[in-house]
């Protein structure tokens, strides 16, 4: 019965192995970065002073939030709310937004999950999950989400990131039973990296026995 189970446990990890070799080989036979695996794009726009448009539509109505950031301020005023829906914020709106921006987030590939999807001389595009062990305890949800990077094999780069939930999801005391996000980027060439261009976050809380859909959408723009 050990033996087996030995021999099991060699079988999995030479297949997780030769998983995680497959993806590298194909990004040196596209000559792709491996930088496309950082899981944090967005801090690489924290390197230029911009502004973020978010526009948040539940129950038909849409909440717009304009933002600043500025790399030369100090730290307390890097990035302030500068409006809602066109006027000034409220305490609460600028609290709930300092608390969101005070969160550091890093959270790491479980490369055991690293995996070609498709390769077909065009797009090449490699899926993974997240390390559960990185992820704090309110992001613990993200464990049972799908990433799928999608890179264009003629120009090397990567054009989109997007993620699926596989199952369903305990977002605090909310049940989501879709969590799908669509981040585009653009890659700049003399500081050779990746920044976000836009995103939308696509969310379906149940509640009540009835469907709420929500959509989060943002748009970044480098000054």
């Amino acid at each position: 019965m050990k033996k087996k189970l030995l021999v099991a446990l060699i079988l999995c990890s030479s297949s997780v192995f030769a998983q995680k070799s497959a993806v590298l080989q194909a990004f040196k036979k596209y000559n792709v970065s491996e930088d496309v695996l950082n899981t944090n794009f967005k801090a690489n726009l924290e390197k230029y002073a911009h502004e973020v448009q978010r526009t948040v539509t539940l129950n038909e109505k849409d909440k717009v939030y304009i933002s600043n950031f500025n790399p030369n301020e100090p730290d307390s005023l890097k990035c302030t709310l500068v409006s809602v829906n066109g006027k000034s914020p409220s305490k609460g709106e600028q609290k709930a937004f300092v608390k969101e921006h005070d969160m550091k987030l890093d959270f790491k590939i479980d490369e055991n999950t690293l995996k070609i999807t498709k390769d077909d001389g065009t797009m090449l595009e490699v899926s993974y999950q997240y390390d559960p062990a990185s992820l704090d305890k309110d992001h613990q949800f993200l464990k049972d989400c799908l990433y799928t990077l999608h890179i264009d094999a003629k120009t090397a780069r990567l054009e989109k990131l997007t993620e699926i939930n596989v199952k369903d999801l305990k977002i605090k005391i909310l049940k989501v039973t879709k969590m799908a996000t669509v981040i585009n980027f653009k890659y700049i060439e003399k500081d050779k990296i990746y920044v976000p261009t836009d995103s939308a976050i696509e969310i379906i809380i149940r509640m009540l026995g009835n469907e709420l859909p929500m959509l989060t959408s943002e748009k970044y723009t480098i000054k």
